[in-house]
């Protein structure tokens, strides 16, 4: 059920009503109910998929949690992560296995006779999976496991964070499962801005963008390096927007219903190194691999390297999973390679690069130094989105052989973008404009402490009323696309 549509409209108002007209002890329910349908909606197998991974973690949590000793508790940990790993790799990893056997057995020359796969991927799979995986390593961890098989079958399959994250936390969403939500109309209407934003992010810049990108994209060969440069620029905003967007609106639905999710963005494109960006995208994410890949890494005892080694290789091996997790693809995976390829170098020539800021005297001029290093580490990550985006490797590595051709075209390339669609364009970068100076004033009042971004009530309503308008305006000539996240 997309949650730009009428459908998740009428469904979401309906539950919310229902939630606060029902008695307090009747809400967990309907709640478990609205959840079910939601999941059921997109196929029948999507339900019965997540309750059977889901059974499977509530009982595993239970022996875990009854087990006499350590090693029975870490059987049984190795029994519920195999299986759930099981489950994620056949479903969205065995198609691409299959594949790249094939082809290197055909490069042997060896004759490679094993049927093709054809696999439906169930929804959400990789999110619910890894928020399973880190339930039970908790409990391993002195977490007491849930009990109550209904608070527990709700922290699964919560339909607001159910397709596309965040990746919840059981310590953060298990106790606010277990207490009594009221009616509170400063909040509601906290949350209701909240998915106006998300909409408005989706709607009036990603899916503008999106055309743009997907046409580049499809057949990067048609075009020289300013095309391909200003689409992976746009690219960059299209999926910032697409994905915080649908970030904004779980958010605003869970916060609506009492239930405050995991924030998932924290201004990323302010980011001042690819460490930074890492702390401020998909943060969830971010959290869970550092917790439950990179910390058990950096302190296993097989390995005898020094520390300093194996946290550059903890950090590596870190961010090649994040890119398996992304996508069953070689191009997700160089992606996430190339981000831990960042990172280690960067640790590798931290010390030399300071020394050099001071010879130069960069840390003399602080604003141009920030500036400098926002600037470089957004080029970093848009150089990777080539890989994020590209649909063979054989694209990314056209895009990248191909980006300093053509240059002498640049005012051609530009007008012949806007032959593309100027409306589109113009509208799609001055909503990024609007969401920018939006993000910088929301940081410059954190760092004044201040609880609103902007003061003025009567100045936040005619923005979240431009929103609403641009929404409707847009949403009027426009259909919405699938969120980028969705297929993962």
């Amino acid at each position: 059920m997309p949650f730009i549509s009428t459908h998740f409209a009428i469904f979401f108002a309906i539950v919310a009503i229902v939630y606060f007209l029902i008695p307090l002890r009747a809400r967990l329910y309907w709640l478990l109910l609205a959840s079910l349908y939601f999941c059921a909606s997109g196929g029948i197998i999507y339900l019965v998929q997540v309750l059977l991974a889901g059974a499977l973690a509530y009982y595993v949590g239970l022996r875990i949690d009854q087990a006499a000793d350590k090693p029975a508790k870490q059987n049984w940990l190795a029994v519920g992560v195999g299986l759930l790993v099981a489950n994620l790799f056949w479903f969205k990893y065995a198609t691409f296995f299959n594949e790249s056997f094939r082809a290197l057995a055909g490069s042997l020359g060896i004759n490679y006779q094993v049927p093709e796969l054809n696999l439906i991927l169930p929804l959400g799979i990789s999110f619910y999976t890894f928020l399973l995986i880190g339930y039970l390593i908790d409990v391993l961890r002195g977490t007491k496991a849930e009990r109550d098989a209904g608070v527990f079958a709700v922290f699964v399959g919560f339909f607001p964070k159910f397709v596309s994250g965040p990746i919840e936390r059981s310590k953060n969403l298990l106790p606010q499962l277990h207490v009594e939500h009221t009616f509170d109309a400063v909040r509601i209407a906290a949350g209701a801005q909240l998915i106006l934003w998300g909409v408005f992010k989706k709607v009036v810049v990603a899916d503008r963008i999106a055309p743009f990108v997907n046409e580049v994209y499809s057949n990067p060969q048609a075009f020289d390096g300013p095309t391909l440069a200003i689409t992976t620029f746009l690219y960059a905003f299209q999926i910032y927007c697409d994905f915080s967007g649908y970030t904004d609106i779980a958010l605003g639905c869970a916060l609506i219903l009492g239930f405050k999710l995991i924030p998932n963005f924290n201004r990323p494109y302010f980011a001042t190194s690819i460490q930074d960006f890492w702390k401020r995208w998909h943060i969830s994410l971010t959290t869970w691999l550092t917790d439950y890949v990179y910390t058990p890494l950096t302190r296993q005892k097989f390995l005898k390297l020094k520390f300093f080694t194996m946290t550059l290789l903890g950090l590596f091996i870190t961010f090649v999973v994040s890119g398996l997790w992304h996508g069953a693809a070689w191009t997700f995976v160089a992606w996430g390679a190339l981000h831990g390829t960042y990172i280690v170098i960067s640790l590798l020539l931290q010390k030399r690069w300071n020394q050099f800021a001071r010879q130069i005297k960069l840390d003399k001029a602080p604003n141009l130094y920030r500036g400098l290093k926002i600037g470089v580490t957004f080029l970093l990550v848009c150089l990777a989105y080539v890989l994020f985006r590209a649909e063979s490797m054989g694209d990314a590595l056209y895009i990248y052989s191909h980006l300093l051709t053509g240059w002498g075209g640049v005012v051609d390339a530009v007008r012949e973008l806007f032959a593309r669609g100027a409306d589109e364009l113009i509208l799609s970068v001055a909503g990024i404009v609007v969401i920018f100076m939006a993000d910088l004033l929301q940081g410059r009042a954190a760092t004044a402490k201040r609880p609103q971004v902007i003061q003025s009530a009567t100045a936040r309503w005619a923005l979240v009323n431009a929103c609403a308008l641009s929404i409707v305006l847009v949403g009027a000539f426009y259909g919405a696309q699938q969120f980028i996240y969705f297929r993962f």
